[in-house]
């Protein structure tokens, strides 16, 4: 099926789309279902084992679909994957992104982030995270790697607390400082 484009609730513009691509696409509601775009700016999208490049949206459903890069001040991803989201709140369930950074807070169920910084609390139900940062979580059966918060509750395995990661950055750091100075050196010569 083409684009649909129809007018509905007040002269809404509504765009639908099944089994196309439909490049940049601007309007008050976008469906997209089993198809893709380049480039999204609306107030609701929803994709529907669909994926999209870029999407800038107050409210973004991803349900069994992929996003390179969101901005939206709700998301809610169901069997999805993102690589960076920028939200005020974010609700992921059997999800993988690379980077979420909320301005609110964020609930993971059995779904995974790279890195995870959120001003507001996170909650965690047999999640993961390699990085998080965050005021509060709350979790149970999850793991991260490094974690920086103010208060944790519930079981949350951190390789790396507070203290830890510190230390680490700090010999890594040191580390790779050393390796680029004795590159260096050795380009001298």
């Amino acid at each position: 099926m083409d684009n649909e484009t129809k007018n509905t609730h007040g002269g809404e513009k509504v765009e639908e789309q099944e089994r196309d691509d439909m490049g940049d696409v601007t309007a008050e509601t976008v469906n997209i279902t089993q198809g893709g775009a380049r480039n999204v700016q609306a107030t609701h999208v929803t994709l529907r084992q669909a994926g999209a490049q870029s999407i800038t949206a107050e409210n973004l459903l991803v349900r069994q679909g992929g996003v390179v890069k969101a901005q939206a001040d709700h998301l809610e991803m169901l069997s999805g994957g993102i690589v960076l989201a920028r939200t005020q709140t974010a609700h992921l369930t059997a999800s993988e992104a690379g980077a979420v950074l909320s301005e609110g807070d964020v609930s993971m169920e059995q779904s995974g982030a790279q890195l995870l910084m959120a001003r507001g609390d996170v909650t965690m139900e047999q999640s993961g995270a390699v990085a998080m940062v965050a005021r509060n979580v709350r979790a149970e059966n999850s793991g991260v790697v490094f974690l920086l918060a103010n208060e944790v509750e519930g079981t949350v395995n951190a390789t790396f607390g507070p203290r830890e990661s510190v230390i680490f950055g700090a010999v890594a750091g040191a580390v790779a400082g050393l390796v680029l100075l004795l590159a260096k050196l050795s380009r001298r010569e």
